[in-house]
């Protein structure tokens, strides 16, 4: 006699084992969508955790977020680096003793954190300046995000009528998207500069 219909009372408690289930895909978990079916939760990929999208949604696999203090880079100059006169010039610092994640360019100077948050950003550099600067000729120093012509750290020595190295530092807290990225830009009104690797750098970590 053949069953057409196995009724509720007929399946007794822990009687359905894993044989009598229907293959699924490796990885996937068993979860129940917005009517209470069930459904599969994709696999996700190695090291992402199981998010909850709260009630009424599936669940999905997200990587964790990095921690604060955890994404960071320490960058200086593995020789000097020239500054033209009255033009903008992003900085490339060409080495780094920190590089977590790889997120930092030593080909093109900038940080892109790969992760949204809030960064503490700070650069100190040297200038050997190539003749005397007089009053009015000043230099800059400063932090920029993405290279557009917004300072989030900035500032400035006016000339003294001397020929001697100077040192300028800034920081700054900026909130950064995962794609966005940050670097370092000198400014120096008519006199042309040598930025001393020794004595320069650039560093940050995320905070939040």
């Amino acid at each position: 006699m053949a069953i057409d219909k196995i009724t509720t009372p007929a399946v007794t408690d822990d009687s359905v084992t894993l044989a009598k289930m229907a293959p699924g895909t490796d990885g996937n978990i068993i979860s129940y969508d917005a009517s209470g079916n069930p459904v599969a939760v994709a696999t996700g990929s190695s090291g992402q955790i199981l998010t909850s999208a709260g009630a009424g949604a599936v669940p999905s696999f997200a990587t964790l977020a990095a921690n604060a203090g955890t994404l960071s880079f320490q960058s200086d100059r593995s020789g000097n680096f020239s500054v033209n006169a009255s033009t903008s010039t992003e900085v490339v610092f060409n080495a780094t003793a920190i590089n977590t994640g790889s997120k930092y360019s030593t080909s093109t100077g900038r940080y892109t954190p790969g992760v949204a948050g809030n960064y503490f950003v700070t650069t100190s550099v040297s200038f050997d300046p190539a003749s005397s600067q007089s009053t009015g000729q000043n230099t800059y120093l400063k932090i920029r995000k993405n290279g557009v012509d917004t300072e989030y750290g900035q500032i400035s020595r006016a000339g003294a009528g001397t020929e001697s190295n100077f040192g300028l530092s800034t920081s700054a807290i900026i909130t950064l998207d995962d794609n966005d990225y940050i670097s370092i830009w000198v400014y120096s009104y008519q006199v042309a500069m040598t930025l001393a690797s020794d004595q320069s750098s650039f560093n940050g970590f995320r905070i939040s």
